[in-house]
């Protein structure tokens, strides 16, 4: 029951629909759906690819430790779903352009 929690938690926290979340992790509105019931769990690939999505281990998915999360500001929040909604293509291009502006301010 900790994952159907702790899942929930999450996805409201990032403001998705279940319909949306499924769709980024490719299973069925419903899927997520039993999952945050705790009718069902995901599978192991599935599993990663959740803690991937919301930045947390799978072992806080699961129940077994707490959640080391950062605290972002509202900017930075906004600045990492805009990321994550890039393409491959575009998020290389960002990251280069980071780069760059690193090298030049030191």
């Amino acid at each position: 029951m900790m994952f159907a929690t702790r899942l929930k938690k999450l996805r409201f926290e990032k403001d998705i629909t279940q319909a949306e979340f499924a769709k980024v992790i490719g299973v069925a509105q419903q899927t997520v759906g039993s999952w945050e019931k705790g009718n069902s769990a995901p599978n192991y690939d599935t599993l990663n690819k959740i803690a991937d999505y919301f930045n947390v281990s799978a072992d806080y998915l699961l129940g077994r430790k707490s959640a080391n999360k950062i605290s972002l500001s509202n900017e930075q929040k906004n600045l990492l779903n805009g990321f994550n909604g890039l393409n491959e293509e575009s998020k290389r291009l960002i990251l280069g352009m980071i780069g760059q502006l690193n090298v030049a301010r030191a």
